[in-house]
């Protein structure tokens, strides 16, 4: 009887530790599948940042080249500028 007892005790523990071993496995292909899709959205953020710096340095250029063709039009022409003056009579 006693002998019966350690056995089942110890078959308690293995099936246990299997149980175990199975559960950290599924945990490490999740850890696994999220990590590739951080790196997925790390690259298209690095992307998205890239696009960003070459547009701010393409309108950097503009106005330092002094506006856009727009403005630099109408300027030379001496249009009127579209704004209000605001009247105070």
């Amino acid at each position: 009887m006693t002998f019966l007892e350690q056995l089942t005790d110890s078959i308690g523990i293995v099936l246990n530790s299997i149980e175990a071993t199975m559960q950290t496995e599924g945990l490490l292909k999740q850890s696994q599948q999220l990590a590739g899709e951080l790196q997925t959205q790390q690259k298209e953020l690095q992307q998205t940042n890239e696009q960003l710096e070459q547009k701010a340095q393409q309108l950097c250029g503009t106005q330092r080249r002094g506006g856009n063709a727009r403005t630099r039009k109408s300027s030379r022409r001496g249009a009127p500028s579209k704004r209000r003056q605001p009247n105070f009579h």
